[in-house]
């Protein structure tokens, strides 16, 4: 009777650990065990290249991942108190990165038809039918080389009025990244468009309603 026992009370602590590992083991199937805040890198050997301004504007569609979140805290976490890093080749040659393209570049190679497309985000507040109405902004025919706050009929805001000149290209360019970074204290909420090419695909179809439109600026020459 007393083996009988000892083999029963084996057979259930075997169960039990049994048990206890398929359930750990399933679980981790479910749930990730990577610990939230918990860097995969050493910061002085890669800092984590983020664009802080986009994440607090863009917050958080910014961040292409849930995971780029834990490692945006872990980072700061790991850096409080220690200097800031130094940037890459502070202390070699330093090699400029390619600059952007300019304007004219990126408008003569910019697709109206992708334009209209993306510009549907604007046509929730905005009409862009010729003689259309104001909506919560101003119609948006012939917008371009329009002179700023000037469609009858709109109520634009001190600062728009302020702004002054006319929408030229590079004005729109400027506007559109962030209306309310380009023009402080304007009623547009839109947050902006953050990618060149989407701000030059939607100037170029803007250019497309009406006939007011000035040429499309030259694209400077490649320089060494």
């Amino acid at each position: 009777m007393g083996r009988m026992h000892w083999v029963v009370t084996g057979l259930c602590v075997a169960g039990a650990a049994a048990s206890a590992w398929s359930f750990n083991w399933f679980s981790g199937q479910l749930y990730s065990r990577a610990n939230a805040g918990d860097l995969a890198y050493k910061p002085d050997d890669m800092p984590p290249r983020i664009d802080m301004a986009s994440v607090q504007r863009d917050w958080p569609a910014s961040l292409d991942d849930p995971a780029d979140g834990n490692r945006l805290i872990a980072y700061h976490r790991d850096m409080r108190g220690k200097a800031p890093l130094p940037s890459a080749g502070a202390d070699a040659d330093v090699t400029a990165a390619a600059p952007p393209a300019d304007l004219g570049t990126l408008l003569a190679s910019a697709d109206p038809d992708a334009g209209k497309a993306k510009v549907q985000l604007c046509a929730s507040c905005h009409d862009l039918s010729q003689g259309g109405p104001n909506r919560i902004g101003p119609n948006l025919w012939g917008v371009v080389g329009r002179p700023v706050a000037s469609h009858a009929g709109f109520a634009y805001s001190s600062a728009m009025k302020a702004h002054g000149g006319a929408w030229s290209y590079a004005k729109l360019f400027e506007f559109l990244a962030s209306p309310g970074r380009d023009v402080p204290g304007t009623k547009m909420g839109f947050a902006g468009l953050r990618r060149p090419e989407d701000r030059a695909a939607v100037i170029r179809y803007l250019a497309t309603l009406g006939n007011g439109a000035p040429p499309l600026p030259a694209p400077k020459a490649a320089t060494d």
